[in-house]
């Protein structure tokens, strides 16, 4: 399960990752749907609980379009 914070305006992105062509929905659903859950709402803050396939990507809006950190080699 996958737990965020998120504030008014931001939001969460789920898309398939690593998933064979063949797969049907039916088989990516097969444990069941993706459920989230409301944990905890503090002034303007909700706390989300995620549970979902692994075959599927879940991200906070801010990480999409992060440039690729590179760890200095020596």
């Amino acid at each position: 399960m996958l737990v965020l914070t998120r504030r008014q305006g931001e939001y969460v992105l789920v898309y398939p990752s690593n998933i064979d062509s063949t797969m049907t929905v039916a088989e990516l659903f097969r444990d069941g749907p993706i459920e989230v859950h409301v944990g905890s709402i503090n002034k303007n803050q909700v706390r989300l609980n995620i549970k979902a396939p692994g075959e599927l990507t879940i991200l906070r809006n801010e990480l999409v379009n992060e440039p690729v950190k590179q760890t200095a080699t020596a």
